[in-house]
């Protein structure tokens, strides 16, 4: 009987390991998934952050330019 409760109890254990290495495997996976959608996002943001930048730039070299047209043309010089 004794032998019969040590295989019963080493078959969970071995039960018990292999379905914690599966969830392990799977919350490891996922982790890499979340990784992954985050640099996504991170990646898109900078892109938007850059695309703001340069429109800024370009609405002040127009402004610039604009000022300086007007200032050229005023007679005021």
């Amino acid at each position: 009987m004794a032998d019969t409760i040590r295989g019963t109890v080493a078959e969970a254990g071995n039960a018990v390991s292999e379905t914690a290495t599966k969830v392990g495997n799977r919350v490891g996976e996922k982790a890499e998934e979340v990784k992954d959608w985050a640099k996504e996002k991170l990646n898109k943001a900078e892109n938007r952050t850059d695309e703001a930048e340069q429109k800024a730039r370009n609405a002040a070299d127009v402004a610039r330019e604009d000022e300086r047209a007007k200032n050229e043309n005023c007679g005021c010089g």
